[in-house]
C-alpha cells in the first residue's frame, strides 16, 4: 500500500470521527487480506452506523465509495452506495450499472432512484442544474430513509469549494454565500472537502481504481464548468495551487461568521421583528439607533424567519434600503416573496396566490380564493338590511356595469360610506385595524365609476341606496366552508 493511501483514508476517518458519525468504540483491526467483501459485509452488520454514499460512477465518488467500504470494515459499520438516474444523458444507464457492479465488488448495499428533471423544471421554473440538484438531494434523503442509514456522504472536494466561493463572490454574496459548501448540513456530510481533486485522482491511480468519465464536465455550457476550465487555471498560474486551500479556509471563517450573525440577528430581532402569521414585520423606527450592518443582520434574520432559508446578499441589501423608504414602496424578492413598506414598518410577505381579476355582472357568482361572491338583481324590491358586513344593498343605476372583482392596489382610492371624503384603500384598511397580511387578501369590487365595495369591509358612498333608488342589488362576500375558521 502506498504512502498516499492511508493518508486520505485517515483524513476521511478523522472527519467522520470528529463529527461523531462513527460509533465510538466500534473500531476494530482491519480485515485480513484474504477476507472477502461478503465476509466484510457480514462483519459490518454488527455495527449501528450506516453510511450512505452518493455514487455517480465518477472518480471522486468512486474513491469515496472505496474509502467508505474500508472504513466500514475497520469500524464495523454498514455501507450502501446510492445513485440517482437523472435521465439526461445516454451514459446514465451505464453509470448506474457501474455503481451497481462497484457495490458488488466492495460488498456494500446498493440503491438507485430515477427522477424526472424536465417535469421538475416545468413545475418550478428552475434551470436544468437546479432542478437536477433538488431532485438528487430529495432522492438521496429518501434512499437514506429506505436503507436506515445515519448519514449521506457526498464527494465534494476542496476544488469544488474554491469554485463555489469564486462563483458566489462574483455574483455578490454575504456571509452565507461565502461560507460555501458546508462540511455538514443535516444528514449530508462531505468528508473530502479538505482534499484536493489532484489528491483524490492520485489516490485512485495509485490504488488502480477505475471510474467512468462524465462528458458533460467537458462542456463550457454551464458556468461552473467554464470557471473550472478557464478561470481556475489562470488563478493557479498566477497564485499557485495554494489558492484552493486559502479559499477553503475563507469558507470556514465565513461559516463561523454566518452562525454568529444568525445568533446576533436573533438578539437584535427581539421586539423588532414580529411574526404576523403569514408575514413578518420589521417594526418601523425600531432600528433607528442601530448601525447599517446591524440593520442588515436584522433584515437577513427576518427573511429567514419567514421562509426558513437564508437571504441572499442582494435581498438583504434590498430590505435595508426599504427601511428608509416611503410607505407604499415595494420590492420583489427571490422565490416570489415580496416586501412592502407600510405605516407600521417593513412587511416581508410570502408568494401571493395568483388571482386574476374577474369580470362580473349583476346575477353573477364567483369564487375568489377561499371566498364566495354573489350578486343579485332585486329590481325595485327593497329588503331589510342583513346587519352583517358580508352583505350590502347597492344602487345598481349609480354603480353602473360591468364590474371587476380584483386585488386592491396602492393607488386605489374611494369614499367610504359615511366618511365624507376620499381615502386610500390601503390606509383605510390599516386604520380599521386589519393586519397587513390579512388586508392584502381582501379584494375590491370596482365598477365604471370607481370602487363599489371593499368586500366584507365597507361600501363606497356612491353605491349606497338612497330614498329614490329604483334599481336595487344585493352583493355578498362569504367564506367557504373550507375556511370558515379563518379570520
Amino acid at each position: 500500500m502506498t504512502a498516499t493511501s492511508p493518508h486520505l483514508e485517515a483524513r476521511v476517518t478523522e472527519f467522520l470521527r470528529t463529527h461523531r458519525l462513527l460509533d465510538p468504540g466500534s473500531e476494530s483491526s482491519p480485515p485480513d487480506a484474504g477476507e472477502t467483501g461478503a465476509d466484510a459485509a457480514g462483519a459490518s452488520e454488527r455495527g449501528s452506523t450506516h453510511l450512505l454514499v452518493a455514487a455517480s460512477g465518477g472518480c471522486d465518488s468512486t474513491v469515496l465509495a472505496h474509502l467508505a467500504a474500508r472504513i466500514g470494515n475497520a469500524w464495523h459499520c454498514r455501507v450502501t452506495l446510492a445513485t440517482v438516474h437523472h435521465g439526461l444523458r445516454p451514459e446514465a444507464d451505464a453509470e448506474v450499472a457501474f455503481v451497481r457492479a462497484l457495490a458488488g465488488t466492495l460488498g456494500t448495499g446498493f440503491l438507485v432512484r430515477h427522477v424526472d428533471v424536465h417535469a421538475e423544471m416545468r413545475r418550478s421554473g428552475s434551470s436544468v442544474q437546479d432542478a437536477a440538484r433538488t431532485l438528487r438531494y430529495d432522492a438521496l434523503e429518501e434512499m437514506c430513509d429506505e436503507a436506515g442509514a445515519s448519514v449521506i456522504l457526498t464527494a465534494h472536494h476542496a476544488d469544488d469549494q474554491a469554485e463555489t466561493l469564486l462563483a458566489h463572490f462574483l455574483r455578490g454574496a454575504g456571509p452565507d454565500g461565502l461560507a460555501g459548501i458546508r462540511p455538514l448540513r443535516g444528514r449530508i456530510a462531505r468528508p473530502l472537502l479538505r482534499s484536493t481533486q489532484e489528491e483524490i485522482h492520485v489516490w485512485a491511480e495509485t490504488e488502480g481504481i477505475s471510474w467512468m468519465h462524465d462528458a458533460s464536465n467537458d462542456s463550457d455550457r454551464y458556468r461552473r464548468n467554464a470557471l473550472r476550465h478557464h478561470v481556475a487555471p489562470a488563478i493557479t498560474q498566477v497564485m499557485g495551487s495554494g489558492w484552493v486551500h486559502a479559499l477553503g479556509d475563507t469558507a470556514r471563517v465565513f461559516e463561523m461568521l454566518s452562525s454568529s450573525l444568525l445568533l446576533r440577528g436573533a438578539q437584535l430581532a427581539e421586539g423588532r421583528v414580529l411574526d404576523e402569521g403569514e408575514s413578518v414585520l420589521v417594526r418601523g423606527n425600531s432600528l433607528n439607533d442601530s448601525t447599517d450592518f446591524e440593520k442588515l443582520t436584522v433584515c437577513r434574520y427576518a427573511l429567514r424567519a419567514l421562509r426558513g432559508t437564508e437571504a441572499t446578499l442582494e435581498e438583504s441589501l434590498t430590505l435595508l434600503r426599504l427601511l428608509d423608504a416611503d410607505a407604499g414602496t415595494t420590492a420583489q424578492l427571490r422565490g416570489g416573496a415580496s416586501a412592502v413598506v407600510d405605516h407600521d414598518g417593513l412587511h416581508i410577505l410570502p408568494p401571493a396566490e395568483a388571482r386574476l381579476p374577474l369580470s362580473l355582472l349583476p346575477g353573477a357568482e364567483a369564487d375568489w380564493g377561499h371566498w364566495h361572491f354573489t350578486a343579485e338583481d332585486l329590481g325595485t324590491e327593497r329588503p331589510g338590511f342583513a346587519g352583517d358586513a358580508e352583505t350590502e344593498l347597492i344602487d345598481l343605476d349609480a354603480v353602473g356595469v360591468p364590474w371587476q372583482l380584483r386585488q386592491w392596489t396602492q393607488d386605489d382610492r374611494f369614499e367610504p360610506l359615511g366618511f365624507g371624503r376620499e381615502k386610500n384603500v390601503g390606509t383605510f384598511l390599516a386604520d380599521s385595524g386589519y393586519p397587513f397580511a390579512r388586508r392584502r387578501r381582501i379584494p375590491v369590487l370596482a365598477g365604471p365609476h370607481g370602487i363599489i365595495w371593499i368586500c366584507g369591509v365597507r361600501l363606497a358612498q356612491h353605491a349606497a341606496l338612497r330614498g329614490d333608488s329604483r334599481h336595487i342589488g344585493r352583493i355578498r362576500f362569504s367564506k367557504t366552508d373550507k375556511t370558515a375558521h379563518d379570520t
